[in-house]
């Protein structure tokens, strides 16, 4: 009886873990926003002309301010450039809309992620929850299935 009340209580801390780190990374703990500030975005383009951008921003994380690159702001052509020369690195500053200032974000204390196709492979998302959903229907049954320790007879 022991070992399965353990069994299940390494579940429960597995499965708390888990939902602790996600919710971590949504920007859900007190003194968290799920959204950042885009301050700064620099756009380039490579020898096909192709278009290039970085942005650059800042964030709440456990009640402390945040910045670094937010990754996956949809930069468009449409954006005023704000100084007609580049950079040191050949990149031009343009002017972030009020549209796309705040987006929704999953970050860590150094980087954000847009939640925008452009920064996460959405087809992985569904993927990766039916993983865990099989993995932890998986533990759950081997856990209620185990073998249960023989009793030990001691001689009298």
């Amino acid at each position: 009886m022991i070992a399965v009340k353990v069994r299940l209580a390494a579940i429960a801390v597995v499965g708390l873990t888990l939902v602790g780190m996600l919710s971590w990374l949504a920007g859900a703990w007190p003194a968290d926003q799920t959204r950042a500030t885009v301050d700064h975005c620099y756009v380039t383009h490579d020898r096909l002309e192709a278009m290039h951008s970085r942005c650059v921003g800042n964030w709440t994380r456990g009640g402390r301010g945040q910045q670094g690159p937010i990754h996956g702001v949809d930069v468009q052509e449409s954006w005023q450039v704000i100084d007609d020369e580049p950079n040191s690195a050949y990149e031009w500053e343009v002017a972030v809309p009020a549209s796309a200032r705040q987006p929704r974000v999953l970050a860590d204390t150094r980087q954000a992620w847009a939640l925008s196709p452009r920064a996460l492979p959405w087809g992985l998302v569904p993927a990766g929850l039916v993983a865990l959903l099989a993995a932890l229907a998986w533990l759950i049954t081997a856990t209620v299935r185990a073998p249960r320790p023989a009793p030990s007879v001691t001689p009298a």
